[in-house]
């Protein structure tokens, strides 16, 4: 095997299911947190 690739771009990192999981500590942004996590990870 010479390489594996891994698609990060949702596949693997589902930021808004983190988001959703604590989504009871962090209130009432917890729906802006998951915007801005997914933003930067395309960026």
């Amino acid at each position: 095997m010479k390489a594996i690739l891994f698609d990060a771009y949702g596949t693997l990192l589902d930021v808004h299911s983190s988001v959703a999981r604590h989504a009871d500590r962090l209130g009432s942004v917890a729906g802006a947190v998951s915007a801005l996590w997914r933003q930067k990870q395309l960026e």
